[in-house]
């Protein structure tokens, strides 16, 4: 049984708690946040782009930490899963990996690579297991889409687009997301999940060419971004965002064509994952019927209890997805690709 504690209880940390309530395996057995009223009994729920559980966290059966160092201290533990604000994501896993323990991190990895590169060097010395949840790549429509493109039933690839847009996030504690210094902003922190399943499947674009719009701030902050990402082979496009108006809804899709088939995906329809034959044939693939946080996680606690180290997402391809994005941030501000 793994003995589990959950750090940060914003809407992230209260979709993976609903998450470890419900695994086989696991005991999730305390949790952490600074905030006092996230740690009582009873807490109520946040919801975020993608809605959520209206029901109250019953916290009372557990351990409740307002710090993370107490809680680290108190010892008990095999794992944390560290759903903390981005720029905290460095510090906080160095100092649980160096305490022992297995370290689930939400992403983005964090702000830049060096961080990203001081987490990985904690994680070898110290001979634990660090886990980045780059949860897209576990959601069951783009799992489908990784394994067709793989096995080369969609034929050549032609083109890949990828959508993800949403109404400003409102839910952060002291809106800490909106602050670029914080979060790194739209781009890292919303644009990175296309950013992440696009590399997991086609590898590391060679050049990114990218334009960025800042629909309600001055200077380098980015909330709207289109990317093109410059493979020798295909066209490939990702737009993200989060400065469309309250009341949009959250957004995401995708459009990969080969020339054997197009593969569609749009959250919301139905049947949401759609497969267009050229011969004009339809089939609606059969996907998975649990999110990408339930599938993550399972994968991830697989790992820790069989000793191998993840291969899905390790951490220096999550590393990576935080250069690509550094990358795009520079081409955005200097109107030029730039070569990775």
């Amino acid at each position: 049984m793994i003995r589990l504690a959950l750090v940060g209880l914003g809407f992230i940390g209260q979709a993976h708690f609903r998450v470890h309530r419900e695994a086989s395996g696991v005991d999730l057995v305390a949790v952490c946040d600074k905030l006092p009223e996230r740690v009582a009994e009873q807490v109520p729920s946040l919801a975020g782009n993608l809605g959520g559980d209206p029901t109250p966290l019953d916290l009372s059966a557990l351990a409740r930490f307002t710090s993370f160092e107490e809680l680290l201290a108190a010892g008990g533990l095999d794992c944390v899963d560290l759903c903390t604000p981005t720029f905290l994501h460095a510090d906080m896993a160095v100092q649980a990996l160096e305490a022992g323990l297995h370290v689930i991190c939400e992403k983005p990895m964090a702000l830049s690579v060096p961080e990203c590169q001081r987490m990985i060097d904690a994680a070898r010395a110290n001979d634990r297991f660090l886990f980045i949840a780059q949860c897209i790549r576990f959601w069951p429509a783009y799992e489908v889409a990784a394994d067709l493109v793989a096995r080369g039933a969609l034929g050549r690839i032609v083109s890949a687009k990828f959508t993800r847009l949403s109404a400003t996030p409102v839910w952060s504690e002291s809106n800490w997301i909106l602050d670029p210094a914080l979060s790194g902003g739209a781009l890292l922190d919303l644009h990175i999940h296309d950013v992440d399943f696009i590399a997991s499947v086609f590898g590391t674009p060679p050049a990114v060419f990218s334009r960025a719009a800042n629909a309600f701030t001055v200077g380098p902050k980015v909330n709207h971004v289109l990317t093109q990402y410059l493979y020798d082979d295909f066209l490939c496009v990702a737009e993200a965002g989060w400065a469309m108006p309250t009341g949009f809804p959250f957004t995401m899709a995708f459009q990969i064509l080969g020339d054997q088939g197009l593969l569609d995906f749009a959250l919301g329809r139905d049947p949401a994952l759609i497969l267009y034959r050229p011969d004009g044939e339809q089939t609606v693939p059969p996907i998975a019927s649990e999110t990408g946080y339930v599938r993550e996680m399972a994968y991830f606690f697989q790992c820790i209890n069989s000793g191998c180290a993840p291969l899905r997402v390790t951490p220096e391809s999550a590393r990576e997805s935080v250069r690509i994005c550094a990358a795009e941030f520079e081409s955005a501000q200097t109107g030029k690709p730039v070569a990775l």
